[in-house]
């Protein structure tokens, strides 16, 4: 009898084991979103000349925005292939610096920041309405786990329904599918992630989200899909290093440059140099 309660013990840690949910510290996940926005034209590169020199203005509108993610030991790069060009962001958890790389129509520029220069943006908001657009939305947020199972980039995923209360008092439920198998190790800051979605609550799950669908104030879809997960990737440590090929300025600048609604400007002089 002892001898049967002890192999039926062992037997459930064994079940608990195989059930026990994976932390990656070393993964590559390739990811999707969709964007529609009724009130745009779509993507779009303009040039207007300006007091002797080019201005490049990308316009970010409909479509596909293709991603790669890839973080190992709490560094992550995000490389996103936007149709009109392409874009890479880093973050370093240690210094906690965010560096933003753009390039289009042969132009290579970026800009750098830190959680203090953030901080400060929002500090010098010239007035209340701006200051509210960058600080940190944080409501209490409540999380329903639903019995719904969806297959997602080959994984079985689980339905959840995050309730919040908004800006304007209203509350507002936000559905998700995300994946229970695994979730990020240390240094993975899904917020920076989601930034152009901000839907609070996604790093309170119980696993990783893998699709979802949000509309924005102004009337914008955005649905993002997981299409790959590689939990046994492994990444060379180069990944991680900011190319020395782009003009990378303090985000300070860059937004002196006049970077802001939407569009990232790149000033070219008209030789094209």
């Amino acid at each position: 009898m002892k001898r049967f309660f002890f192999s039926f013990f062992g037997l459930l840690l064994f079940a608990g084991s195989l059930s026990a949910q994976q932390v990656a510290n070393e993964v590559i996940i390739q990811a999707k979103t969709e964007t529609t926005n009724p009130n745009s034209d779509g993507n779009d590169v303009q040039i207007n000349n300006e007091g002797g020199e080019q201005r490049v203005m990308m316009r970010m509108g409909d479509g596909e925005v293709k991603s790669k993610i890839f973080f190992k030991n709490g560094q992550t790069k995000i490389e996103s292939d936007m149709g009109m060009g392409t874009n890479q962001v880093f973050f370093d958890n240690k210094t906690k610096t965010t560096t933003t790389l753009f390039e289009a129509m042969g132009r290579k520029m970026g800009f750098s920041s830190t959680e203090q220069d953030m901080q400060q943006m929002m500090n010098n908001g010239r007035d209340s309405g701006r200051q509210q657009r960058f600080q940190q939305f944080n409501p209490e947020v409540f999380v329903e786990y639903l019995d719904e199972t969806k297959q997602i980039a080959g994984m079985t995923c689980k339905k959840a329904l995050i309730r919040y209360m908004n800006r304007q008092n209203q509350e507002v439920q936000q559905m998700v599918w995300y994946s229970p198998d695994f979730k990020m190790g240390d240094g993975f800051r899904l917020r920076d992630m989601m930034r152009m979605v901000n839907i609070p609550g996604l790093d309170k799950l119980k696993g990783f989200p893998m699709e979802f669908e949000t509309t924005r104030q102004n009337g914008t879809k955005v649905h993002f899909t997981v299409t790959k997960v590689d939990l046994t990737a492994k990444i060379d440590d180069k990944v991680f290093v900011i190319p020395k090929d782009y003009d990378i300025k303090p985000m300070s600048e860059m937004r002196q440059q006049g970077g802001r609604n939407g569009q990232f400007q790149m000033r070219v002089d008209r030789s094209g140099n």
